[in-house]
């Protein structure tokens, strides 16, 4: 009777104690999707998990980290990574974190994992997107040059997760040069910007060749790489002057010639501000480009000491080019009798000599066919309102008379500048001495080069006043061939050479001359043509003399009475056999050597007698 007394005393203490079971559940979460890494860099995928009781012993926790069904890493007592460097922290495990961290993370990492927790007798999964991109860049300028000029490329690359790198500048696959970056840049935006840069001197082969600039970091396994090709340029001819008389109806004209590719802006400006002005562009026969802008204007006082600009940009100028003109303008002031006589007797007595003064014709530079010719030509003096200048273009028994188109007429009459068989001509005036007492009168003449039209053709530029000729200049045109970017010389043999004297021929290729060439000299004698080589060192001797840009061969011998007549040809050819220029002499004129008419005996003594009976004196 008293155990079943105590049994139920015992179960009653125990129906009225407190409620100690706890129910929980298992929840696992992970941040939202996509979580995104930088290519090369560590990726941190969250998950954490709990089940109402922390701390959690580790040894009860399951954890497996799957990529698309693919197992990375697993956790059962210790951890097991299926990816190299993948980590997970037991430490983290017992707060309830079963964090992956991947590091130098690349694109086989991206996709969607599955964080998988077995706590107790509960199982629980959560997924979530991992993106790994690559936010690196690189970027190359000074892809434009000019050949046979120095030219500096720039390669630089930026969202660099360290400094520690080399750059590599490659032609065709092989390396031309390994160098650390010129220049480091930390921004907390965009990682480590560097920087490099390679000079060369390019010539008409590297414009096939492939260039590669490649930014290697040494705790990197992908390397950043830009590959490019040389674009071979022409830098433009700038020509900025005035138009008119400088008063009614004058244009400011900025001329851009030859130039290549036509990525190219000109500004005009006055004292810093910019002008509206009026462009037009074409293609030269030649493959490169022309620009010309005009802008018109009324000279005033207010002109007086103002500064135009024309600025021009163009990828072969890197820092671009300026040039520049400034007026001066007499302002108008009432003259009283004496300083109207005093003019007077000066124009009529002083200002006739200050007229004399014509300078040489100026040629821009050598002219090819298709190319823009401009010739200029000045006189200085007295105001030239009666002075007209005419230009005359004389070959064989042709001879055409230019003048100016006058300035009243608009400014779009100068598209005729480069039509084919046209000629422009304009004059250009500017004032040196106070009141116009002393002027300079220049006149400009363009057209478009022919060979068969202006080679060896007469260009007279001729100032007169009335049909008295004040003045006039002479020059002769001379038109190179057009072999690309290249030109030869002729070959040049005096009128007369005498037998046994030493003679030497030259012929001159100049330009973008090719790196492999051959040079051959032949005698042409009637119909036959013999080819000299240098073995023949008995009766002729080649040399040849190759520089930057120029490439001259000279054929020294000492002619014979058998060499009267004959001709001798230079042709310059590639190492393919096909020939790229041919120039001929003209046929040679051998005399016999003049006889000594000296005395022996005075010769020895050094005074110059003649042995004629008539003479008995010294």
């Amino acid at each position: 009777m008293a155990s079943v007394l105590l049994l139920v005393l015992s179960v009653l203490s125990v129906l009225m104690l407190p409620e100690t079971f706890v129910y929980a559940q298992l929840q696992v979460s992970t941040p939202p999707s996509p979580i995104v890494a930088p290519l090369g860099g560590t990726a941190t995928l969250p998950c954490a998990f709990t089940l109402g009781v922390a701390p959690v012993d580790p040894a009860q926790v399951h954890v497996v980290w799957k990529n698309e069904g693919t197992k990375v890493l697993s956790y059962l007592g210790e951890v097991s990574a299926l990816r190299p460097g993948a980590q997970l922290s037991e430490e983290g495990l017992a707060q309830g974190d079963a964090t992956l961290t991947l590091p130098n993370v690349s694109g086989s990492d991206s996709g969607r994992y599955t964080c998988n927790v077995r706590l107790a007798s509960e199982q629980l999964a959560q997924s979530l997107t991992l993106v790994v991109r690559d936010n690196r860049q690189i970027w190359v300028e000074g892809t434009i040059v000019v050949a046979n000029q120095s030219s500096e490329l720039h390669c630089g690359a930026g969202n660099l997760s360290s400094p520690d790198v080399e750059i590599e500048w490659m032609r065709n696959g092989q390396v031309l040069s390994t160098s650390a970056p010129h220049v480091v840049e930390n921004k907390y935006d965009q990682g480590f910007i560097v920087e490099s840069s390679y000079c060369l001197t390019p010539t008409m082969n590297d414009s096939w060749a492939h260039y590669s600039c490649q930014v290697m970091q040494k705790s990197f396994p992908h390397p950043l790489k830009k590959t490019f090709q040389l674009t071979l340029g022409a830098r433009p001819d700038i020509f900025f002057l005035l138009t008119g008389k400088g008063q009614k109806n004058s244009s400011l004209i900025c001329l851009v010639s030859s130039f290549y590719p036509d990525e190219l802006s000109v500004t005009l400006m006055r004292d810093g501000q910019v002008l509206t002005d009026n462009a037009r562009k074409w293609v030269n026969p030649n493959g490169t480009f022309s620009l010309v802008v005009t802008y018109p204007f009324n000279m005033t006082v207010n002109d007086d000491n103002a500064e135009f600009t024309c600025t021009v940009s163009h990828p072969t100028i890197p820092k671009g080019a300026t040039e520049r003109l400034r007026f001066l303008v007499d302002p108008y002031v009432p003259k009283v009798f004496w300083m109207i006589l005093s003019a007077g007797l000066l124009l009529a007595f002083v200002t006739p000599t200050l007229c004399k003064h014509v300078t040489d014709i100026a040629v821009c530079k050598d002219w090819t066919e298709g190319s823009t010719a401009i010739l200029k030509c000045s006189i200085s003096g007295r105001y030239p309102k009666s002075i007209t200048a005419v230009w005359l273009v004389r070959q064989g028994e042709k001879e055409l008379e230019i003048k100016e188109r006058g300035s009243l007429h608009p400014v779009g009459d100068y598209r005729e500048l480069q039509e084919q068989d046209s000629y422009t001509c304009w004059n250009v005036l500017k004032s040196t001495w106070v009141c116009n007492l002393r002027q300079s009168l220049s006149s400009v003449l363009c057209f478009q080069v022919q060979k068969e039209r202006h080679d060896r053709a007469e260009f007279i530029c001729r100032f007169m006043r009335g049909n008295r000729i004040l003045g006039e200049k002479h020059y002769f045109g001379s038109v190179l061939d057009n072999y690309g970017f290249y030109s030869v010389s002729e070959i040049c043999v005096p009128e007369e050479c005498n037998e046994g004297e030493r003679l030497t021929l030259t012929c001159c290729m100049q330009g973008n001359v090719p790196r492999e060439i051959r040079v051959m000299w032949e005698r042409c004698q009637g119909e036959e043509r013999a080819p000299i080589s240098k073995e023949q060192e008995g009766t002729y001797h080649i040399t040849e003399n190759k520089s930057a840009g120029r490439y001259s061969t000279f054929l020294t011998f000492y002619p014979s009475k058998m060499d009267s007549g004959a001709s001798f040809s230079c042709s310059f050819s590639e190492n393919e056999g096909r020939v790229l220029a041919e120039r001929s002499s003209t046929p040679l004129k051998v005399t016999e050597p003049k006889k000594n008419t000296w005395s022996k005996t005075y010769q020895d003594w050094g005074f110059r007698a003649f042995d004629e009976p008539g003479i008995t004196e010294i």
